[in-house]
């Protein structure tokens, strides 16, 4: 009986923590998000956790953490790489166009 008790306590604690561990993604979700405009676009939007942001040159999907910050037509953008983010800010030749 006391075998039961014990897996039953263990449960309940695993589920307890289960719900505490929801409740904050789900609080810094909606409470850690910056006010609307003041980034200033000036950066790229911060990362979540895990994101996942697909590179506009060579296609490549990357961690939006572990980006390179660059600009494309004065927006910031993140690219994957350094050779990715060379061939984005180098000067384009008129009538080409470049990325995905």
């Amino acid at each position: 009986m006391s075998l039961l008790r014990f897996v039953l306590l263990i449960v309940l604690v695993f589920m307890f923590l289960t719900v505490l561990r929801g409740l904050r993604i789900f609080l810094a979700a909606f409470l850690g998000r910056p006010a609307p405009g003041s980034a200033g676009g000036s950066r790229p939007p911060a990362a979540r956790q895990g994101e996942m942001v697909r590179d506009p040159i060579c296609g490549a999907w990357f961690d939006r953490r572990l980006g390179l910050p660059a600009r494309r037509e004065g927006q910031p953008v993140l690219v994957c790489s350094e050779k990715c983010r060379t061939v984005l800010e180098a000067p384009q030749p008129a009538g080409e166009s470049r990325g995905r």
